[in-house]
């Protein structure tokens, strides 16, 4: 059992999901990071969908960290990558099958 990198991991995660509640509740916590690309009105959401992921990924981090101590979780979390990758190679295909489809749930095809 790593008891050091679980408290690591487990803390790091902690206060990531700390900074990112912050964020979206307060968006003078994320300070001017990217403020020159965003249009001014967009600025509020831009800050508060960043601060959601942070706060996801905090929480994520936390829990495979958690979930680490309880299992060998270090095998499983490369499979999950893998598929991940996977997953992440073959959305485009799956996109550009979506965009082409002619009927399906929802579509009918029009008769002339």
């Amino acid at each position: 059992m790593d008891t050091p990198l679980f408290e690591f991991l487990f803390v790091i995660g902690i206060v990531l999901a700390f900074y990112g509640y912050s964020a979206m509740k307060n968006p003078n916590v994320w300070g001017d990071q990217g403020r020159d690309e965003i249009k001014p009105e967009n600025w509020n959401g831009y800050v508060v969908h960043n601060g959601q992921f942070m706060m996801y990924a905090g929480f994520f981090l936390a829990a495979l960290a958690a979930l680490d101590v309880i299992f060998d979780f270090a095998g499983w979390l490369y499979i999950l990558i893998l598929l991940g990758g996977l997953a992440m190679i073959f959305y485009p295909l799956a996109h550009w099958m979506h965009e082409k489809r002619q009927c399906g749930p929802g579509r009918s095809i029009k008769e002339k």
